[in-house]
């Protein structure tokens, strides 16, 4: 049975825990993964599960991941960019975005769970019985 709340988490806490991969509802670290690529069902501390009675859950993390990956290439191009001016070294900056694009998916896929499951929760707000734990939200 999963762990009763009575008060939810704001927008920016459910946020904050989704990007740094701990639980969106109890904030523990270890949250729902026993690895980078091993995900357990249910949170190891407050045992609220990650997908909400929602069998298309992985398409909404699958997308948090390919927005994270973007904005890290974005982001890796900016920054070289940015660095090197006047002189832009163009081969090591391909490689160097070629590599975080083809890696990016695997460094943020973690996160990209936890993070959907914390807009998730945000989008539609947990009931009385799964806030009290006696169940797992549905459709």
């Amino acid at each position: 049975m999963a762990q009763a709340f009575e008060t939810f988490p704001g927008f920016w806490t459910l946020l904050g825990r989704g990007i740094s991969r701990r639980c969106p509802w109890c904030g523990d670290r270890r949250a729902y993964f026993v690895g980078w690529f091993k995900r357990l069902e249910r949170c190891q501390r407050c045992r609220h599960a990650w997908r909400r009675g929602d069998a298309a859950f992985e398409l909404g993390a699958t997308t948090a991941n390919i927005i994270l990956t973007f904005l890290s290439v974005l982001l890796a191009m900016l920054i070289a960019v940015l660095v090197t001016l006047p002189d832009i070294p163009f081969l090591p900056l391909i490689i160097i975005v070629g590599v975080l694009a083809v890696l990016g998916p695997a460094i943020w896929y973690p996160t990209s769970f936890t993070l959907w499951q914390a807009v998730d929760l945000f989008m539609r707000k947990p009931d009385a019985d799964e806030m009290a734990g006696r169940r797992d939200a549905e459709l």
